[in-house]
């Protein structure tokens, strides 16, 4: 595991720009209410002295037959694994309060006092977005260890989509420092295998959970919904969020992000591998783009015989590889079928040409979560053979970026090989595909102007686009306005709402 020594000099953006929904961190908040029994105790009897006695010598343990058993030594019944982790790792959870009331948990990870959370935790402190590259004020909020100590925490990093944010912790001297989490491997987890939690549901700080790891590649539950989260059956409630999830190691190897409304006993966590290659990220100033193997798909292909002898209903044919990419050095090759993606077949779908296109949607939505260095385990077909291949993810360029964002932000695919942001056409499942007349008034259309600027160029877009990420929380934009020019040299402004849905 790399070790980022995280120094943030500036504000980092609210939000990736490479996933379509940026309105804040995907954690499910529930209500939660006390009720507190109390039993009337009897009155305890006088205490009477009574005259020592000597008990009777256990006898030798016997088995059946009379043969003497060896003998047991004493164990202390509280010395668990679990016990001797909790101890260890205790001391380097905080709880997180703006204004007095609890939000949630946080956990050191570097002894000069910096903390990993979730980014909805302290979004309520975030109120104002300094201006990046200046030494304008940070927002704060108040940190409180399980003996009691408490210290200003400082926001130096917050990203809605990934729902992380750093904080650091006000050091009453320059050399005072903390207790901090070993890092572990949220890779080496195993299904079944135990792990607990460390937070504040309900306010009620230091709380313990454990539970066991149920899945390690869970989708859907982030605003960046093709990330893969922890799924474990602990007790997560309000407050717990952005806590540790250790192992029986006392290794850190998940920052917990939600639970689930639809049953009891279902919570989530974001993989610490994830949030080390995030830091990472981070550390280096290299911007947060959307990951890519370097290969184009063909929704067309006549996959169906090929992939039915295996066992396989729904594929997406590999029609080009680029040379030195992510997928070149794995060895895919054109003509090779993907039909499993993270494990998972897709077997509701068919070899027709519409759910070719959803098969490639996914698979190319998956591949854009990943982030730099991020590995993704596919199975594919290859004449005779199903082969398993890992991919390790790259950042795709600055305009490719650009055109990641013009589709998520915007329902919008661009003509490949134009450098101008000319309209190919509009996803199905954007909102301005559901305009009357739309996909006719804008298939070739150019971009010209977005948020009143002009743009001439993909990566321009981009760039206006990425204005989006800096957006303040409570204030993020619902909308982008577009203006196209038309073929036929008409202009039409566009008020499209943010994201595909």
């Amino acid at each position: 595991m790399p070790e980022p020594r995280v120094a943030y000099p500036i504000w980092v953006a609210m939000g990736a720009a490479f996933t379509g929904t940026l309105l804040g961190g995907a954690a499910v908040w529930i209500g939660v209410s006390e009720r507190l029994d109390t039993v009337q105790a009897e009155p305890l009897a006088p205490v009477v002295e009574r005259e020592h006695i000597e008990m009777p010598q256990p006898s030798p343990r016997t088995e059946a037959g009379g043969h003497e058993l060896p003998p047991v030594d004493p164990v202390d019944p509280g010395d668990t694994a679990l016990v001797r982790a909790v101890a260890q790792t205790r001391d380097t959870v905080v709880s997180l309060t703006v204004a007095g009331k609890v939000y949630g948990a946080g956990v050191v990870y570097e002894s000069d006092g910096l903390i990993l959370t979730n980014f909805h935790v302290i979004e309520p402190v975030l109120r104002t977005r300094p201006v990046v590259g200046t030494d304008a004020e940070r927002p704060f909020v108040r940190a409180r260890f399980a003996d009691g100590r408490e210290r200003d925490a400082e926001v130096v990093a917050a990203d809605a989509d990934e729902d992380i944010a750093v904080l650091r912790l006000v050091r009453e001297s320059p050399t005072e420092q903390f207790a901090v989490a070993p890092i572990g491997r949220s890779s080496e987890l195993r299904l079944g295998e135990q792990a607990f939690v460390i937070g504040a549901p309900a306010g009620l700080e230091s709380t313990i959970a454990v539970g066991i790891v149920s899945s390690l590649g869970r989708t859907g539950i982030l605003a960046n919904r093709q990330q893969p989260v922890i799924q474990l059956d602990a007790s997560i409630n309000l407050g717990s969020s952005g806590g540790p999830l250790f192992n029986l190691r006392g290794d850190l190897v998940g920052i917990t992000t939600a639970r689930s409304t639809r049953g009891e006993g279902i919570g989530f966590a974001i993989p610490i591998d994830r949030v080390w290659v995030f830091l990472a990220a981070l550390d280096d100033g290299t911007p947060l783009r959307a990951g890519m193997i370097g290969v184009e798909l063909d929704p067309a292909a006549d996959i169906g015989e090929r992939i039915a002898k295996f066992g396989y209903h729904c594929g997406i044919e590999i029609a080009r590889v680029l040379p030195e990419g992510p997928a070149a050095r794995a060895g895919l090759v054109a003509g090779d079928v993907i039909v499993e993606i993270r494990g998972r077949r897709y077997d509701d779908l068919d070899a027709g040409r519409e759910s070719q296109a959803l098969f490639g949607r996914e698979f190319q939505q998956t591949v854009r979560s990943l982030l730099p260095s991020e590995t993704l385990a596919i199975e594919i077909v290859r004449g005779s053979e199903v082969l398993p291949i890992e991919l390790v993810v790259e950042a795709t360029s600055p305009e490719g970026q650009a055109r990641v964002d013009t589709e998520e932000l915007l329902g919008i695919e661009l003509v490949r090989d134009r450098h101008e942001p000319v309209v190919e056409r509009l996803l199905d499942d954007s909102a301005l595909s559901r305009q009357r007349g739309a996909r006719e008034l804008l298939a070739g259309a150019t971009i010209v102007e977005v948020f009143g600027e002009s743009v001439t160029t993909v990566e321009q877009l981009g760039e206006r686009l990425a204005a989006l990420s800096n957006t303040p929380a409570g204030g993020a934009r619902r909308s982008i306005t577009v203006v196209f020019e038309t073929t036929r040299g008409q202009r039409l402004l566009a008020n499209i709402p943010v994201g595909r849905n």
